[in-house]
């Protein structure tokens, strides 16, 4: 791009309240963004990793470790890790023999992964105080030989976390070379802070899914463990236009609209940093976006962060903030029902 040209800026929101709002600290290393949404303790604290998955499975399963520990001591609630944080995600090569041993190399039925997961879940506590579920995504083994499949499973005390997994519907094409798609079951978890619901990565792009999730399901959060990349790049010549990095720019605003669209709270955690296989870079800003579409807090583009935010009411949507004599959110809800089944009418002009 020339002098002459004019990139898009991507960061279109600042807000000097809000910064005054954040504190940072390091624990174990990690830098922790930590944000109060509410002083109502009877609603969730939730962390989320903006994390560099490497392809040592050793060193993630460590790190997801330190970064329970980390949860621990913050007295978090609710943890949430990005997309394949154990085996480390997925390249582009010509010996897929090589992806495919790496991925199983990670699946939770392996013992060295299966001893850390189980001592994970071991510290997790049902009530009162204390870490009591983790959201993480891995590589999951089907029935049949090399089925593998692209998961987000979700861990509490008292469940088995095997047998508590969302599969990844829409997989990029690379992905398909790897995994298979999920069979488009969706995962609701019914909790006493509110109904959660699941998509990975590239189900942010179809808007479908979030669509079924929020009015068939009325569920009050999405979360979206991801790897979603940074650089793309976007020109219109003829307007002196061009973003380097789209991708990030669609991180944003897929969580706006998806978050927007439904009413619905949308929690992004995602990988950050350069992938040690290819030399490109995920877009980090893992976050939180309020029901309004806009992101409450999001962490850095490109160091590894912890994001922490206190007592966040998912339930309610704190509609009584909208102070104009209309609630669209309302009136959709209203109106969804009504035409959801109705055919378009089709006309050659």
């Amino acid at each position: 791009m020339n002098n002459e040209q004019r990139e898009i800026e991507l960061n279109t929101w600042s807000s000097a309240k809000q910064s005054d709002a954040l504190s940072a600290e390091f624990i174990r290393g990690y830098k922790i963004t930590d944000v109060a949404f509410s002083e109502y303790e009877g609603c969730p604290t939730f962390m989320i990793a903006n994390i560099n998955s490497t392809h040592d499975i050793g060193y993630n399963l460590s790190r997801m470790e330190i970064i329970v520990q980390a949860a621990h001591e913050e007295n978090v609630d609710i943890l949430v890790l990005p997309e394949l944080c154990i085996s480390g995600y997925i390249w582009k090569t010509d010996n897929k023999t090589e992806v495919l041993d790496q991925l199983k190399a990670g699946s939770n039925r392996r013992p060295k992964v299966k001893r850390v997961l189980d001592n994970i879940k071991a510290g997790l506590v049902d009530r009162g105080d204390g870490l009591k579920m983790v959201f993480f995504s891995n590589v999951r083994m089907g029935t049949h030989r090399d089925e593998i499949y692209d998961s987000t499973y979700v861990m509490t005390a008292n469940s088995d976390y095997n047998s508590t997994f969302y599969d990844k519907i829409f997989l990029t094409p690379m992905e398909k070379v790897f995994f298979h798609r999920g069979n488009g079951r969706r995962l609701v978890l019914d909790t006493r802070w509110g109904k959660i619901g699941i998509m990975m990565c590239y189900d942010l792009c179809f808007v479908g899914l979030g669509r079924r999730y929020a009015f068939d399901d009325g569920v009050d959060v999405i979360i979206v463990p991801s790897a979603w990349r940074m650089e793309a790049i976007r020109n219109y010549p003829l307007l002196n236009l061009q973003i380097d990095n789209y991708y990030q720019f669609i991180w944003r605003l897929m969580h706006s609209a998806l978050a927007a669209h439904n009413q619905v709270w949308s929690i992004g955690a995602n990988c950050v940093g350069v992938f040690d296989k290819t030399g490109g870079r995920f877009c980090g800003e893992s976050g939180i976006w309020s029901p309004s579409g806009i992101p409450l807090v999001r962490a850095s583009h490109e160091e590894e962060e912890l994001i922490v935010i206190r007592h966040l009411e998912i339930q309610g949507h704190m509609r009584y903030q909208a102070k104009e004599d209309f609630d669209y959110s309302l009136d959709f809800n209203e109106v969804y029902r009504e035409i959801a089944d109705i055919k378009p009418r089709w006309v050659l002009p």
